[in-house]
């Protein structure tokens, strides 16, 4: 299986024009072969970002999705209309807890991103516990989650909340590679309840360092008043 992780940034006056992208392309994406899911979650700790992550049954079924013909007009007005910045990853699941009905962990290929801060991203899916409040700081709900936020080898992490099921929570862990991460988990013990995977990054790439995307598109330039954050990658600004 594959993990595509996208978050994104929509411009804060187009949000409803990302929703309505999002609804048009979800009729398509569903019937393509190889799609299993996909779920959309808000940063907890980043104000205005969006996690999609979907899986997929191989790395065939990702190249249909990349060539879908409305898939690929709605990534040009994307890119060109309603998104302030995203980060894209693409990776092979290396484990997971508890996977789809009918599908498999198994290794597809050993590549990993060349350019990307993180090699291997962890993965937690589980309820809200009882008794957390709401409005926790993203550092408690990370810690209720049983993972660490700090670390030798950690290049960032964030925690989400599912858009259309609140109190879904997912945290996402990037880590330098797959060492570190075994490492952390060894010395913090893995998170008792929930969904657990590992995914394997084999692209890397965003709006503006596209040096691992797998399509062309003209260079961008990034806006002054775009937010930066820790293992985001950007590049040239002009």
């Amino acid at each position: 299986m594959f993990c595509v992780i996208f978050e994104v940034l929509p411009r804060p006056d187009r949000w409803d024009d990302y929703l309505g992208l999002a609804a048009l392309l979800r009729p398509e994406l569903v019937r393509v072969d190889g799609f299993i899911d996909n779920i959309r979650y808000r940063s907890l700790r980043r104000p205005g970002y969006v996690l999609s992550l979907s899986t997929w049954r191989d790395e065939k079924a990702l190249v249909r999705w990349r060539t879908h013909a409305l898939h690929h007009e709605v990534q040009v007005r994307g890119r060109s209309e309603v998104f302030g910045d995203y980060h894209l990853r693409v990776g092979a699941v290396a484990a997971d807890t508890h996977p789809p009905s009918g599908h498999a962990v198994r290794e597809w290929s050993l590549d990993e991103t060349e350019v990307g801060p993180a090699k291997l991203v962890g993965i937690v899916e589980a309820r809200q516990p009882p008794g957390l409040p709401v409005d926790a700081p993203p550092e408690t709900i990370a810690a209720s989650l049983g993972a660490p936020t700090s670390g030798a080898g950690l290049t960032d992490w964030d925690v989400f909340d599912a858009v259309l099921t609140p109190g879904d929570l997912l945290l996402l862990s990037s880590w330098r590679d797959a060492a570190a991460a075994a490492d952390a988990a060894e010395r913090h013990g893995s998170p008792a309840a929930g969904r657990r995977r590992r995914v394997r990054i084999v692209r890397d790439y965003g709006m503006f360092d596209r040096r691992e995307a797998p399509q062309y598109y003209p260079p961008l330039s990034c806006p002054a008043d775009t937010p930066r954050d820790p293992g985001r990658l950007h590049g040239p600004t002009s």
